[in-house]
């Protein structure tokens, strides 16, 4: 499918953590205590009975990012006072098996709808089109590449991208589309088996019998993520989309790729709410068969018999045919088969919405490519997959914290900036995602370091010297000095001083 990334960018983050009538420090505590997160860590399901109290820890553990942190161990070597904490504290904390970091996650995403400010602006239609936007469910795989053999359950996952076999884990998320921010509300890790019996998971028998292994209560919640690793990816992103619905998430589509589409995944979609939820995702143009008028069909048939009700839309200006077929148990769908040019490839796209228009399921479609910008950023930023611990637990805490992390940074930047700014989404549609962070994050970040500097009164050049890691960091400071000046980042320094 071919995406306009003018329609499909994320808003740059540069000034999230600004505030004009207070320091960094002060955002990020207010962002904390808007969010409440002493209420928050109940959904843990774990009392902490002596010591620093859970939200104290669990809110340094969120904001390793924000200090251009990856790992425990550079907290503690930081000599950040952020908190005393030493890091078996912290470590106890990642590597318990009954923290219930699912629930805190749909938790923490509560909260945001909550806090939303009731007399937001709605989204406004557009002409003929009905909304500007309906709700998506998505759900999308992205890979988490890991160094270390010893992680428990590590093994070997394909890497769509390089077409080759790389250790770490396969990290599916289920996040929900509002129209205006996209928020992770579950997610699962997976390994991959593979074929070969002699060489499970792509590792030897040497490397398996080196993992870390880690007996747990099967009531634990740490058994259960655990269970999930082995299980293939469509059951468990069909529990993550009922799991969705049970916390009130209901979205008018739901959006996947053709690795997905297939009748039992539509089927149990359809399931869901009494048919609540319509699928709309990419099919491939291979050996499934579909009925046609009474007649049995592959794609590449189908379309060749139905090539007589070939339309050209000239907004989009693609060539596509819409036909309304049986598929197997699914029963009714439409499917739309569209290229973009006489020599490209014919692509198919499949919906149960037999109502939908072909502009309306692209533009709607479209809206998929948001969790790929939130993998990205993520990644980047959020230190989403940098977690290298041997125990699984504490993979599962990393990539939670980051994606909570990434849901209070959209919760700040929509009610602070768009809101008061006359609903920004609403008046600036094609803007409302913006993939152009990555040349200015990097302002945003110095600033931050320099209004921690202040707050704990410590040298900001020592400060940098203490948590910058070499050869990453100077690899992002390079490229920073190549679009902001020397001279600029004194600027920086001289007003911390």
């Amino acid at each position: 499918m071919n995406i306009d990334k003018k329609d499909v960018s994320i808003e740059e983050i540069k000034s999230i953590f600004e505030n004009r009538n207070g320091t960094v420090g002060d955002t990020i505590y207010d962002l904390m205590k808007c969010f409440n997160m002493a209420k928050l860590c109940r959904s843990l399901g774990v009392n902490k009975q002596k010591g620093y109290s859970l939200p104290a820890l669990i809110i340094v553990l969120t904001l390793f990012p924000v200090m251009l942190l990856k790992t425990v161990r550079g907290f503690i070597l930081s000599g950040c006072k952020l908190i005393e904490a030493q890091k078996d504290t912290f470590f106890r904390i990642k590597n318990n098996e009954h923290m219930n970091w699912r629930k805190f996650l749909y938790a923490v995403n509560k909260q945001f709808q909550n806090k939303l400010p009731e007399n937001e602006e709605p989204l406004t239609p557009t002409e003929n089109e009905g909304p500007l936007t309906p709700t998506c469910g998505i759900v999308d795989d992205t890979l988490l590449e890991k160094t270390g053999d010893k992680i428990e359950g590590i093994g070997k996952v394909h890497d769509h991208v390089t077409k080759k076999h790389v250790l770490g884990f396969k990290c599916q998320v289920y996040a929900y589309w509002d129209g205006k921010s996209i928020r992770p509300l579950d997610f699962s890790l997976h390994a991959e088996i593979g074929k070969k019996k002699e060489r499970p998971f792509g590792m030897t028998k040497k490397q398996l019998k080196r993992r870390f292994k880690k007996d747990r209560s099967p009531k634990s919640q740490g058994y259960k993520r655990f269970k999930e690793l082995t299980e293939d990816k469509i059951s468990a992103a069909l529990a993550a989309i009922k799991r969705g619905a049970k916390n009130g998430y209901i979205p008018k589509y739901l959006l996947a790729d053709s690795w997905y589409t297939g009748e039992r995944f539509i089927t149990t979609i359809r399931a869901i709410k009494n048919g609540a939820i319509h699928f709309l995702g990419m099919a491939p143009m291979g050996n499934r068969y579909y009925k046609y008028q009474g007649q049995r069909f592959d794609a590449n048939k189908l379309r060749t018999f139905v090539k007589s009700k070939s339309k050209r839309c000239r907004k989009l200006k693609a060539t596509y045919i819409e036909v309304v077929v049986e598929y197997k148990d699914a029963g009714k769908v439409k499917l739309f088969f569209s290229r973009y040019s006489k020599r490209g490839k014919w692509q198919l796209m499949l919906t149960t919405d037999l109502s939908l228009s072909y502009i309306k399921a692209v533009k709607t479609y479209n809206n998929r490519w948001s969790i790929e910008v939130l993998f990205k950023e993520c990644k980047q930023h959020l230190n989403l997959g940098a977690c290298q611990s041997n125990d699984f637990d504490a993979q599962i805490a990393a990539v939670t914290l980051s994606l909570v992390l990434y849901t209070m940074l959209s919760f700040h930047k929509r009610v602070h900036s768009y809101e008061t700014m006359g609903a920004l989404f609403a008046k600036l549609k094609d803007q409302m995602i913006e993939s152009t962070i990555a040349e200015r994050l990097w302002d945003m970040f110095i600033q931050i370091l320099i209004e921690f500097a202040q707050l704990f009164d410590i040298e900001p050049s020592e400060q940098f010297k203490k948590i910058l890691h070499a050869d990453e960091i100077l690899a992002d400071l390079e490229r920073f000095y190549e679009l902001r000046s020397s001279a600029r980042m004194e600027e920086y320094f001289n007003k911390a001083a």
